[in-house]
Formats: structure tokens, C-alpha cells, sequence
């Protein structure tokens, strides 16, 4: 009754054991690549007393895979950005673009505070150091080991302990998984039947860029029931060199379709290898 009464006058905060990322402060910064977000929907970064998992995403470098478990790759390649439970972090990150990312370089490393707020640098072989002190820094709303409350436990009515949060000042943390939306996109559009020469692709492509090569991934899709648009740019016969939101969402289709994952509409390597081995 004591502590039941504790508890009433003085609610406890209860910090996840499990965090999120805060929707507005998300922000890392690298000079060579730009602004990175480790709040985008679709990255769903968690972050645990052991771990970060989900992705962050650069527009100029697109997703950045915190941990195997991603794509369930951990027995070939077993690589993750870890934490001690108290914040400080280790290990590495992945990109498709830019290679390794590690969080405890010499003369840098990444922690979160007490307040959830990270700070400190990263660094990529590829595009240098990633500042973690920006304006919006990345918060979560975990907590280290050290400033997580354990809810008490209850005596029974025999004195014995009986497990489970008090009814008073318990918040339960039940965190949903986002999804990436595919705006209205369902059952796509069948053309008529393309014979396409095989073709190899050996580039990456994201939303924005131009190259030949996007002009015979649109021809693809459309030719395997992924259509691009049904007239104008991007229609079966009328296919441009321009990755634009409709080859983004047709290819999210292709690798939602495929599993392949994360079907973000990102062709970097292991969507071209698949279309390479098995078209």
C-alpha cells in the first residue's frame, strides 16, 4: 500500500526498453553527403539496450542498414551498430553507396545521453565524418540501463511476490512497426507482352537521378507487369532515363513482390543482382 501510494503521488516515468526515433529531432549531418535521417517512417530505427536496428536514409546516398538483422543476414555477414546499455555505441553500419559506417572511430564515437539525445561523430571510409550535433539532433525516447525505472513488484495476498507492473503510474510501451506507403499502388497493370534483350545492370539508381540504364529498368518493369504509368512518360513504348516517384513505386512493387528487402524503391546491388540472375 506504501508503494502504491508512492507511486500515486509521485507517477513514474517509465522509459521504453525499446526506443524510437523522435519525429522531428532525427537529424545527423555529413558535410561529403548531406542531411541523414534516422526518423523516416519507413526506416523504423529501434533502439534497444544491446542494439540499433532499421535504417537511417540520406538523400544523396539513400538507406543505411543499422544491423543484419535487416535482411536476415547476420549468418554471412554478422555486422550491427551495438550499444553497451548505457549509451555508448559501437560497431558498424551499411550502405549500398558509401560502404561501412563506424560508430566508435579513433577521435569520434556516437553516445545518447541520459535525455535520449545523441551526440558525437561517426565516420565512413567513403564520405568522412557524420556529425550527431546538429540543431535537431537524433532523440529517442530510450533510455540508458542506469535511468530506466523497474516497475516494483506487488505482494500477493499471502506475501508472496506477484509479478507484473503495479496498476498505478505502469505506461506500457507497445511501439507498431511502420510501413513504407505505396500511395494507392495494388494490382499493377499488365501490358502487352515486351521481348527485351538481356541486359546487365551494373548501377545504382535512386529518385532524381538520369542515366541510360533507368531507361531499360523502366522497360523491364513494364515488360513484367510493373508498369511504370499507363500513358505519357514512363508508359510501355515511351520509357525516359529519369528515376522519378513512378519507377520508384514501380520498383517498390517489383521488391515487395520479390522480397526483397528493404523495399524502399532504392536499385542498388541486391535488387540489380536479382534481376541479373533470375531475368
Amino acid at each position: 500500500m506504501f508503494i502504491a501510494a508512492l507511486v500515486f503521488l509521485f507517477p513514474l516515468f517509465i522509459f521504453a526498453a525499446t526506443g524510437t526515433i523522435d519525429t522531428t529531432n532525427k537529424w545527423a549531418w555529413s558535410e561529403s553527403a548531406g542531411w541523414i535521417d534516422f526518423g523516416t517512417t519507413g526506416g523504423n530505427v529501434q533502439v534497444t539496450d544491446s542494439t540499433l536496428s532499421g535504417y537511417a536514409y540520406g538523400e544523396n546516398i539513400g538507406w543505411i542498414s543499422l544491423h543484419c538483422s535487416n535482411t536476415s543476414s547476420c549468418v554471412d555477414n554478422n555486422y550491427g551498430v551495438l550499444n553497451n546499455n548505457e549509451g555508448t555505441l559501437s560497431g558498424y553500419a551499411w550502405s549500398e553507396t558509401v560502404g561501412w559506417i563506424h560508430f566508435a572511430p579513433s577521435s569520434g564515437g556516437v553516445t545518447i545521453n541520459s535525455s535520449g539525445v545523441f551526440s558525437g561523430t561517426a565516420y565512413g571510409e567513403n564520405i568522412g565524418w557524420i556529425s550527431f550535433s546538429t540543431d535537431h539532433p537524433v532523440t529517442t525516447d530510450w533510455r540508458p540501463v542506469s535511468s530506466q525505472v523497474t516497475t516494483p513488484t506487488q505482494s500477493g495476498g499471502n506475501g508472496a511476490p506477484v509479478s507484473g507492473p503495479l496498476s498505478l503510474g505502469y505506461v506500457s510501451v507497445n511501439t507498431p512497426t511502420p510501413t513504407l506507403p505505396v500511395s494507392s499502388y495494388t494490382t499493377p497493370l499488365v501490358p502487352e507482352p515486351t521481348i527485351l534483350q538481356k541486359f546487365t545492370f551494373t548501377k545504382n539508381y535512386t529518385s532524381g537521378n538520369q542515366g541510360s540504364d533507368i531507361k531499360r529498368l523502366q522497360q523491364f518493369l513494364n515488360a513484367n507487369g510493373f508498369t511504370v504509368a499507363t500513358k505519357g512518360a514512363g508508359s510501355p513504348g515511351s520509357e525516359t532515363t529519369y528515376f522519378g516517384s513512378l519507377t520508384r513505386l514501380a520498383l517498390i512493387h517489383f521488391q515487395k513482390a520479390h522480397k526483397i528487402y528493404p523495399s524502399v524503391g532504392y536499385f542498388g546491388p541486391l535488387t540489380r543482382a536479382y534481376i541479373n540472375n533470375n531475368y
